[in-house]
């Protein structure tokens, strides 16, 4: 039940029609100039009246006799909707601001520098690779215990056929191995054949099955390499669980002759023609790759100068070297140098004054090679050299260590040539010509 108001106004408006419909319902009204009866006054109401009715709709037959139907105005609701909608914009826009402000805030990932664009263009092609050799059971020598590691180095894929894939790695990192495992980045393992070795260079060439390998590194040219360019070197040290570990420098010279002891006796045997770089290099990294911003090979990594107070000072066989060395090696197996079929001596390793003595040396002369001994069928002794004999020169450069004399010899001359000794034999300087075994 509801209740209605009907205020006076109405209320008066609604009594007159009722009399004037009561008068007559077929003729029309008419009203008159003069006073109206006083029946026809209308009352006054002093406060509204309420009615309670049972619904919406409700007849003057109810009230006053009328079948008039009476409609209840419901109030007016739209400005709630539009109240609504204007806090649900107010909502939606809070939230689209807040996260667009985040968007804002959150930087979007820099761009890969060159140096994190070369990692990832030579990573895959550095290995680590394990030297291993098979202990036997002391009772029972046929019976295997274990395989013995001899050391870790790295090693760069530089070439991939059909089915083979083929490794660059120093002589020194496979040197007396039995059995050579090579890790490649996904974790696959293969055992590896050695194709070719030199150790005067310390390149030694393995070859694996092809497995999931796609490609190989790209050799850069070492020679147009300039002082002070990034040099960033990738390998394994210490251990296959540091594989891929690269440490980033320069280059900081070219051309370096670094004196090398290959049999570990304490004398130079070698001189190394070499790339320096401050790039860390670790046991472990030899053998692995140094690559330049771009990505391509510029050197072998093969040792470093590890005394007190010394830092950073590390060596990389140039990339030019060891391409061609890599291509006699897979041609041949072996690099056959010149020989002069000598035993020889460091002049400045012996007690000088006793040589003199020995040999009157001139005083002026203090650097050489001292012949101690000759291979068969040598060629110096069929020409005519002695033990005792001090080399000075190889035609017309001096000879200033037995380092140097391998590196003229090796590098400066081929098999079959002939090659001027210059030599003192008791205080006497003498020449001989003679040719290369």
């Amino acid at each position: 039940m509801k209740k209605i108001t009907i205020r006076k106004a109405d209320y008066r408006r609604k009594k007159r029609n009722f009399f004037d419909k009561a008068h007559d319902d077929n003729a029309p009204i008419q009203k008159s100039s003069a006073e109206e009866p006083e029946w026809m006054e209308e009352p006054i109401l002093e406060e509204p009246a309420e009615i309670v009715v049972p619904d919406q709709e409700v007849r003057h037959t109810d009230l006053l006799e009328t079948d008039e139907p009476v409609r209840i105005r419901r109030p007016n609701l739209s400005f709630l909707w539009l109240l609504l909608g204007l806090l649900l914009g107010i909502v939606l826009m809070s939230i689209f601001s807040m996260l667009f402000m985040k968007q804002r805030a959150e930087p979007a990932p820099a761009a890969a520098s060159k140096t994190e664009h070369a990692i990832q263009l030579a990573k895959d092609d550095v290995v680590s690779i394990i030297n291993t050799k098979k202990v036997s059971n002391l009772l029972d020598s046929s019976a295997v215990i274990s395989p013995e590691k001899l050391g870790i180095g790295s090693g760069v894929i530089y070439k991939v056929t059909g089915k083979s894939a083929y490794i660059i790695t120093n002589y020194h990192v496979i040197n007396d191995a039995q059995v050579i495992e090579v890790t490649m980045t996904n974790h696959d393992k293969q055992i590896a054949k050695v194709v070719g070795s030199d150790k005067w260079a310390d390149i030694a060439v393995l070859r694996i099955p092809k497995g999931k390998i796609k490609d190989s590194i790209t050799f850069a040219d070492s020679d147009a390499v300039v002082v002070g360019e990034p040099a960033i070197a990738i390998g394994s040290p210490l251990s296959p669980s540091f594989a891929g570990s690269v440490s980033q420098g320069i280059i900081s010279g070219k051309n370096r002759s670094v004196p090398v002891d290959l049999d570990g006796d304490g004398s130079y045997d070698w001189e190394a023609d070499v790339l320096q770089t401050d790039a860390a290099i670790n046991p472990g990294n030899s053998g692995g790759a140094l690559i330049n911003d771009d990505g391509k090979l510029i050197g072998i990594n093969t040792l470093k100068i590890s005394i007190d107070n010394v830092e950073g000072i590390n060596f990389a066989v140039p990339a030019n070297e060891v391409k061609e060395i890599a291509g006699i090696l897979e041609d041949k197996g072996e690099i056959k140098r010149p020989s002069l079929g000598v035993l020889l001596e460091d002049l400045s390793d012996l007690q000088i004054d006793a040589v003199r003595a020995q040999i009157a040396l001139p005083d002026a002369v203090n650097k050489g090679v001292v012949i101690t001994g000759f291979e068969d069928s040598s060629v110096a002794e069929a020409a005519g050299l002695m033990t005792k004999d001090v080399i000075t020169k190889i035609d017309d450069t001096p000879v200033e260590s037995l380092s140097q004399f391998r590196n003229l010899l090796y590098y400066g001359k081929k098999s079959g040539d002939n090659a001027v000794i210059t030599y003192y034999r008791q205080g006497q300087q003498k020449t001989v010509q003679l040719k290369l075994k």
